[in-house]
């Protein structure tokens, strides 16, 4: 009765080559892959969290750049506003044309130029003011209808900020119908008390100093540049020029990458208020840096698959060139070589398995030698010797050692679908098992021609499509008691004599029934036959006392039969030379029932 069904027993039933297929996937590759995975999202990570630094540095350093600039043009309008001397000037009525330009020769000319010659920055640097005695022209201006309705002027006049940073679209001078946006800081002119008309300091930013440093990070950002009015003012890559107004400053709309934008305030000061500075990731360092990463990362997952795939290929290699030389090893055992495997086994179950298959080839040559190439003809004497010398035998080999080597290559062969080794293994198996589990020289019929049959499959096995048998047997002869391994010794005897050298197809009938003289059994072959002068020398030296070395079995069985049944038996030989061989055992009916020698005298 089977045990109950343990779950280990669900493991036990996996092919060995599955689960090593499964140990690699689940405990190497699997864990590989999402060590690697994971090693390359926290890479990625870092390196986004890096590059988003290197992009916040990018944009404060534009951001300072640029409010460098225009706190240096507040402060060269501090100083233009904190000059009394030049402000009495701007505010004098003159009386005349010659009274102005004889001033602005003097001053007024070199004053603000001086400025716009040392910063490159600067544009345009000039004074709007309402005093009419001042001429229009180079830095100074009469303010007009068209300045005050102008965006720059309603804006500061509107205001209480003495200073006020603004954009406007305004006419190019230097290309007159083009419309062109400027950026410009504009200054009151109101510093000291008294003064009778109202003047305005504009300062022109040339926007070309500040697209370059724009096109400085252009590695790492593009930029805009967005006015109170969250107008776009200027761009990297763009500057806006048109002699169409209505494309001019208008209101940035594209949020499509809002979430990776970096948006800096250009300050606190009040004439900076809602003024900002929009900048768009390029994506080539981020793109270069990721690559990188993953280049990285699939060198590392490279070398850690393939080294442990390697070492899996040489395990596995091991394993496969031992099986396969146990194999082959195997295969010769149906042409009866029972070599051993010479080799270092190794100390692993494989290796344990070749040391049980050596072990069991040496065994099964001793046994063949002792079983089937001794003289067991001999007399009372003689049969109690072999007999004992089998007996000593025996004590030395381990029946459960045996039987449980062969089950294990039988195993092993059922796995890897050795239909044909498994079957000479069984077969083997059952004989040895029936030979040491026979305790009476006497066994039924039926036990023999059994017996017969599973030597008569080993030979099948051997000889292949070349080879058939027949068996017949009369049921009412089945437990008649004949000598253990008589008919075996015959058929034998017909496989390695008489079929050995023959070139067609091979056969033997083995039959068995009962007639007036009593049991008649009958092993014939179609062989190269027997001589007639060789048959009457094997006539006679079956009934000879001295042992030539020959015939072997036939002699043993001819001996066993005339001890057994008192010289009552009959043993014959028919033979016609290249046609067919016939051994005939006769044998009468009382003797097979009630045997007159027992075992136990034997």
């Amino acid at each position: 009765m089977k045990g109950t069904r343990k779950p280990s027993a669900i493991v036990n039933d996996i092919p060995l080559k599955y689960k090593f297929l499964f140990i690699y996937l689940l405990c190497v590759l699997v864990p590989i892959l999402s060590i690697n995975a994971l090693f390359y999202v926290q890479i990625s990570r870092n390196v986004d969290a890096r590059e988003r630094e290197n992009l916040e540095i990018s944009a404060e350093r534009v951001v300072y750049d640029f409010m460098q600039i225009v706190n240096e043009c507040v402060a060269i309008s501090n100083t233009v506003a904190a000059d009394r001397s030049y402000n009495e000037i701007m505010d004098y009525t003159y009386p005349d044309n010659e009274a102005y330009y004889e001033a602005y020769n003097n001053v007024l000319r070199d004053k603000l130029r001086q400025y716009s010659n040392l910063h490159s920055y600067i544009y345009w640097m000039g004074v709007y003011t309402t005093n009419p005695t001042i001429q229009s022209g180079g830095s100074y201006f009469v303010l007009s209808d068209s300045d005050k309705e102008s965006e720059w002027y309603r804006k500061i006049s509107s205001g209480t900020d003495k200073v006020l940073l603004t954009s406007y679209q305004g006419i190019n001078p230097l290309n007159p119908p083009q419309q062109e946006v400027f950026v410009s800081l504009i200054r009151k002119l109101d510093s000291f008390t008294g003064q009778p008309y109202h003047k305005y300091l504009r300062i022109d930013l040339r926007l070309s100093s500040v697209q370059e440093l724009f096109q400085k990070e252009r590695d790492y950002l593009r930029f805009k540049l967005l006015d109170d009015q969250s107008r776009i003012v200027l761009e990297s890559d763009h500057s806006y020029y048109s002699l169409d107004k209505n494309v001019l400053l208008n209101v940035d709309t594209d949020d499509s990458q809002s979430s990776k934008q970096i948006v800096r305030t250009l300050g606190n000061a009040g004439y900076t208020k809602d003024w900002r500075l929009i900048g768009t990731p390029e994506g080539r360092e981020v793109n270069h840096e990721m690559s990188r990463a993953l280049r990285v990362s699939l060198i590392f997952a490279l070398l850690t698959i393939i080294i442990p795939t390697l070492l899996m290929i040489v395990i596995l290699q091991s394993y496969n060139l031992r099986v396969r030389l146990l194999y082959k090893h195997m295969k010769l055992v149906k042409y009866e070589q029972f070599e051993s495997i010479d080799m270092y086994e190794g100390k692993d179950e494989i290796g344990g398995l070749i040391r049980s298959f050596n072990l069991m080839t040496e065994k099964i040559r001793d046994l063949i030698n002792d079983v089937y190439k001794l003289e067991i003809q001999k007399k009372d004497l003689e049969l109690e010797r072999v007999r004992a010398e089998l007996n000593y035998l025996e004590s030395q080999v381990d029946p459960h050692f045996l039987f449980n080597t062969l089950n294990a290559i039988l195993v092993i062969c059922k796995k890897y679908k050795y239909e044909e080794v498994t079957y000479v293994i069984q077969n083997l198996a059952l004989i040895l098992r029936r030979l040491l589990s026979w305790k009476d020289d006497l066994i039924t019929v039926e036990e023999e021609i059994s017996f017969v049959e599973m030597y008569l499959q080993i030979e099948k096995f051997r000889f292949q499509s070349r080879f058939t048998y027949d068996i017949d047997i009369d049921p009412a002869v089945l437990n008649c008691r004949i000598p253990k391994m008589s008919v075996q010794a015959l058929v034998e005897n017909s496989c390695k004599h008489g079929l050995q050298s023959v070139k067609g197809p091979r056969k033997i009938h083995v039959y068995a029934t009962k007639n007036d003289a009593g049991l008649m059994i009958v092993v014939t072959d179609n062989g190269k036959g027997i001589g007639k002068e060789k048959l009457e020398w094997i006539e006679s030296h079956l009934q000879s006392e001295q042992d030539s070395g020959k015939n072997i079995g036939l002699r043993n069985v001819y001996k066993r039969l005339m001890m057994y049944y008192d010289g009552r038996a009959r043993f014959t030989i028919e033979s016609t030379e290249y046609e067919r061989t016939s051994i005939i055992i006769q044998i009468p009916m009382d003797l097979t029932m009630v045997p007159k020698v027992e075992d136990s005298h034997v």
